[in-house]
């Protein structure tokens, strides 16, 4: 998702915004604030913005992340977590999840929030389905709210569904009780609990402005946030080189050149490492059956050709542990990842083909079990030029083993159509959660899967083993680190040695910033958070953490 997020910004848009459209002009400040606004881009016009703060809602502006907030900040790098809308939390046991909730926090309106607005979040979502996009109710039996305690109760035991619960937006149960159908009801005056409120909207631009009730106020220094819509990657280059954009998060080819060189001392860009990008295989599909050849392709890839030459150097190669690298430390064995070392070996490759049984013919071509030439095919969406070109080098990687590859680049829609409903023989797709579990889940899990026809949720090489169901199950079903991390280790053993996936390189969350104006971003001395303007529910952390240039 990240990188197709930073793509979408080099696709050329219908409506093109001047530079001279940005209003920089300071707006109320104080002692505590800076005098200018934090300029941003976030959202994508085409052809313009359309007013829309409902986070329940997929089409929401990227502004509702900076006014709702969740019960818990989760570090999407590295999972750290930071109370916010609760204090603590408890597991009473493993079907009982009980939260306190912070006093003193008020709403937009002056109202006060209290526990029952949390109930009544999560309640709605039981009532109206589309709401529930993490499928908490397949989980849960009840929410129910008494004094300053919310009580999660499970039928089925979901330990990690902690996350999508900390982390879900609270809404305002007055406002909401009077929506008659939250699913498209589109927010234009949202009542929060956040640091900043709406101020003004255009389809070129929206602003939000400091919330004056907001419970962490000492913490907030920034007297407006200017959103700019996004157009071509063109303008959204010329305004971040130019330093009037203080934040951006998109796909830059040769930013050290195109934006860092322009002013060094104060154009950075920290871009750690996200979800991998992966070679899905229909694995109900001659030769992908064979944990041979897909042990070849883990060989034969040459993934330090992909990071350096298709994606600017910005990625690293991939470990086929799936996990990135902040999430590998207390999750996986390095002894593990030391003996199963897939590194670029095209005569291992050739080994594991050969092991099959696979022969070539007079021209070079490596048979298939019906003795004519193996020809394959790898998908990846019309317009994704970095991927097709890596789609491209894996067809050469290939090719010197004998195996024809046709790289088709449908349109984005179709490519994922095929994924779910499993009509594809091998597509290059981003794989992935930003917490370790999830990962493993989405990918590996059974009840992710589908018959081919049907559409998968996630799990779309249709992966089916009742040992990864088993421990999947044992780390969701306790509470015990211990526990968790053995059957953390277990499952990156059946990557390691059955290869269900062929991860290539790791993503990254695209971040461009300025210190012109505000200091104290996200850093590699100082990972707090995830740079980008996206990442939810880190930006939070990013907006109390920033301070004015005096």
């Amino acid at each position: 998702m990240l990188r197709r997020t930073a793509l979408l910004v080099s696709s050329v848009f219908a409506t093109t915004l001047g530079v001279g459209s940005m209003a920089m002009a300071s707006t109320n400040s104080s002692s505590s604030m800076g005098t200018s606004p934090l300029v941003i881009t976030a959202d994508y016009g085409s052809p313009g913005l359309t007013e829309n703060f409902n986070p329940y809602v997929s089409s929401h502006l990227v502004g509702a992340n900076y006014m709702y907030e969740p019960l818990y900040v989760v570090n999407s790098l590295n999972g750290q977590q930071t109370p916010w809308l609760a204090t603590s939390y408890k597991w009473v046991s493993t079907k009982k999840l009980v939260f306190t909730i912070r006093s003193g926090v008020k709403w937009s309106n002056g109202k006060p929030f209290t526990a029952q607005d949390v109930a009544f979040t999560f309640n709605l979502m039981k009532k109206f389905p589309a709401l529930d996009t993490n499928a908490l109710w397949q989980y849960l039996s009840s929410v129910t709210a008494s004094g300053n305690h919310v009580t999660f109760m499970f039928k089925t035991i979901n330990v990690p569904d902690w996350y999508y619960i900390a982390t879900t937006h609270i809404v305002n149960e007055a406002q909401f009780k009077a929506v008659k159908n939250p699913v498209t009801f589109t927010d234009t005056n949202p009542v929060v609990t956040g640091p900043f409120v709406v101020s003004t909207f255009t389809p070129q631009e929206y602003t939000l402005k400091a919330n004056p009730l907001y419970w962490q106020k000492n913490k907030i220094h920034i007297p407006e946030i200017e959103s700019i819509a996004l157009t071509t990657n063109t303008i959204t280059d010329e305004m971040i080189s130019q330093g009037k954009v203080d934040s951006s998060s998109q796909f830059v080819p040769n930013q050290q050149k195109t934006f860092i060189a322009h002013n060094p001392k104060h154009f950075f860009s920290w871009q750690p490492y996200a979800s991998p990008w992966t070679l899905y295989m229909n694995l109900t599909e001659f030769p992908f059956n064979n944990v041979l050849f897909r042990k070849a392709m883990a060989y034969a890839i040459n993934k330090e050709r992909i990071v350096k030459q298709g994606e600017y150097g910005y990625m690293i190669p991939s470990n086929q542990s799936l996990l990135p690298p902040t999430m590998q430390n207390g999750f996986t064995s390095s002894a593990l990842a030391k003996k199963y070392n897939y590194s670029y070996n095209p005569k291992m490759a050739a080994h594991l083909l050969a092991q099959m049984g696979l022969k070539k013919n007079s021209k070079g071509q490596l048979l298939g079990k019906n003795g004519k030439p193996l020809t394959l095919t790898l998908e990846t969406p019309a317009g994704w030029t970095d991927i097709i070109q890596d789609c491209q080098f894996i067809s050469q990687d290939l090719a010197k083993l004998g195996i024809t590859v046709h790289v088709q680049t449908p349109a984005a829609s179709t490519v994922t159509s095929n994924l779910q409903t499993g009509q594809f023989q091998m597509v290059d797709e981003g794989a992935g959660s930003v917490q370790p579990w999830f990962s493993y889940h989405a990918v590996l899990s059974s009840s992710e899967t589908a018959p081919i026809g049907t559409a998968a949720p996630s799990n779309y090489e249709r992966w089916k083993n009742a040992a990864t169901d088993k421990l999947l199950n044992e780390y969701a079903s306790t509470t015990n680190k211990a526990k968790q991390l053995q059957a953390m280790i277990g499952l990156q053993k059946i990557m390691l040695t059955q290869l269900p996936v062929v991860p290539l390189d790791y993503g990254v969350w695209w971040d461009q910033y300025t210190t012109l104006h505000y200091t104290g971003w996200p850093t590699a001395q100082d990972p707090y958070a995830a740079p980008s303007n996206y990442a939810w529910p880190d930006y939070l952390l990013v907006l109390t953490h920033l301070k004015p240039v005096n």
